[in-house]
């Protein structure tokens, strides 16, 4: 492995807390998480739910991406067809090897056991992992009626540490393999990609994973909104839709870039207001999308403006995910490239300034309060209370996207807003079923619940740090990740274990008590690791607790049992200590 790429990987194992003494393992999630954000720019992503397991052969890494998110389960991929009620799917394959050489037989095996996944050899795969992939593939092709678009695509990443040099044998082994895949008749018509990347290729990936996000477009009819003393500035105007591809398509101009993630809405899919926008784009009436369409809303944190040339530093766009998403999806009508879109972008590294903005650019629609309430003063009290605890203890909140991106912070002790609503939810709120199963139902469930004013921090806090030290657990295999699935109840079942089944008020003293029990516990590894890890062996002794089915920790049934075997939870954990 060369110098570069060694030092990127020890980079990589830094940043997620991996074992670099495991360098295979730790070079297969390196090529996993640079390749699917690649494929679609995914910030937030959980490694072991690329992963096919330990046994799994001839395949590293596998991403199914739904109308472009990342789905995990197939209670994700329902809740995008109750959201969009269609389908746009790529499966994304990874093959990693730390070797020097693209090997003729190992990248045959590759084409093999894709061929073996996609033909339904189901006996080829026997980790748990890989019969998850292999159950989602299937639901998938169950409702091929909603693919509306076009059939799957697949992209296919083998990675080396070597050189790709056109090898015209191994380009016959790729393009004879490809046609075979291609003739299942299952994939779309030119939605087959076969990647070999090196040294070059996969360094470069990295690259954009730690970098800002940057663009350069043509802005040549604008006007100057406003620009005050601290350095916010913000220009309004249009632009056609050849340049607007190059703020939200990467280079490829097939993948979306990650410029949604500080939008509080997730697109609606065909709704009727985006159903008149889709009307008038395949009508291609030029002025009519200009004058009807609220325009883009972005926020950078620097424009630098060259003649007609205009360059966004760590952009976001906080209000247009419908319009975006919909021009994306139609992006190969012909003549749209000269459609008109009404923008606006401001540069300002405030983040007072960037909530207002996005409450009043999207205050036009219905957003629920909950969802507004995430730029609201109490995350920015959350984010500071995380700063007073020190190392060893500390997380970081990041209320926005990539805000700790340049500093050398591990990515696994940063909170996101998501993942606090997961943590504080499963083990507070006793609801760890709803956030096993489809995230973008547990705002409805609990978005009143949390995230109130006079909310002690402490309780948000301990559920982070709780979630922080069961996955290094099972990252460090002290737990076996076999029981990954079950992490969100083990979080619950912690609580009640140390501080109680009834939870106090969340804006009481008495809840400042009762997290400080927890707290105690999650700051003594020891104590902690035999815990969690006696209370994995709990949940597994249960023998109506079946790890095999895929749904059981996303029903509601299973908390319900384990929450009425709580007064038995004691005494077995005390025994087998």
């Amino acid at each position: 492995m060369d110098s570069i790429t060694k030092k990127f990987l020890e980079e990589f194992c830094n940043s997620f807390e991996l074992n670099k003494n495991k360098e295979s393992i730790a070079f297969e999630h390196f090529c996993n998480y640079c390749c699917v954000n690649k494929e679609n720019g995914i910030v937030d992503i959980k490694l072991n739910d690329l992963s096919t397991g330990s046994n799994a052969c001839g395949i590293d890494g596998i991403a199914i991406i739904v109308n472009n998110k990342l789905v995990t389960s197939i209670s994700e991929i329902q809740h995008q067809i109750d959201t969009n009620r269609s389908l746009d799917v790529n499966f994304v394959f990874i093959q990693a090897k730390t070797s020097s050489t693209f090997n003729n037989g190992q990248i045959l095996n590759f084409f093999e056991f894709t061929k073996s996944f996609f033909e339904n050899n189901v006996q080829n795969f026997d980790t748990p992992e890989m019969k998850n992939f292999y159950e989602m593939k299937n639901f998938i092709y169950d409702k091929a009626e909603l693919m509306i678009t076009s059939n799957p695509k697949l992209s296919m990443y083998y990675v080396t540490t070597g050189k790709w040099t056109n090898s015209k044998t191994l380009l016959e082994v790729i393009n004879r393999n490809k046609k075979e895949l291609n003739n299942l008749n299952i994939f779309s018509s030119k939605g087959i990609k076969f990647f070999p990347c090196g040294a070059d290729e996969i360094q470069e990936m990295y690259r954009k994973t730690i970098n800002n996000l940057t663009t350069t477009f043509k802005f040549e009819k604008y006007i100057l909104m406003f620009s005050d003393e601290d350095g916010t500035i913000g220009y309004s105007g249009i632009i056609p839709f050849k340049e607007y591809r190059k703020i939200i398509m990467d280079d490829d101009g097939d993948t979306l870039r990650p410029v949604f993630n500080d939008n509080i809405r997730d697109f609606l899919g065909n709704n009727p207001v985006n159903t008149e926008i889709i009307n008038t784009l395949q009508n291609l009436n030029i002025n009519s999308f200009c004058m009807l369409n609220n325009g883009i809303t972005i926020i950078a944190d620097k424009i630098q403006i060259t003649g007609p040339k205009t360059t966004l530093t760590d952009y976001q766009i906080v209000n247009g995910c419908q319009t975006t998403h919909i021009l994306y999806e139609n992006k190969d009508l012909h003549g749209i490239d000269e459609l008109l879109i009404p923008i606006k972008i401001i540069a300002t590294k405030d983040d007072e300034t960037r909530g207002k903005i996005t409450k009043a650019t999207n205050s036009q629609t219905s957003i629920k309060p909950e969802q507004l309430e995430a730029l609201s003063d109490f995350q920015k009290k959350l984010e500071i209370f995380y700063t007073t605890f020190n190392e060893g203890k500390k997380l970081y909140y990041e209320r926005r996207t990539g805000q700790y991106r340049l500093e050398a912070i591990p990515k696994t002790k940063i909170v996101n807003i998501s993942q606090q609503i997961k943590s504080v939810s499963a083990m507070f709120l006793n609801n760890p079923h709803g956030v096993s199963g489809n995230y973008g139902t547990i705002i409805k469930d609990i978005g009143d619940k949390i995230f109130k004013k006079n909310d002690k921090e402490i309780i948000y806090y301990t559920s982070s740090f709780a979630q922080y030290k069961i996955e290094k657990l099972i990252s460090d295999a002290v737990i076996d990740k076999k029981y990954n699935k079950a992490r969100y109840h083990a979080l619950m079942i912690f609580r009640i274990y140390i501080s109680g089944k009834k939870v106090p008020p969340f804006n009481s003293e008495k809840i400042e008590e009762y997290c400080k029990k927890i707290t105690d516990i999650l700051f003594d590894d020891q104590k902690c690791s035999v815990i969690f890890s006696k209370i994995i062996d709990y949940i597994v002794a249960q023998k109506e607790i079946n790890f095999n089915d895929r749904k059981t920790f996303e029903r509601k049934e299973t908390t319900d049992f384990l929450l009425k075997k709580s007064s038995q939870l004691k005494k077995f954990i005390e025994k087998s200590l």
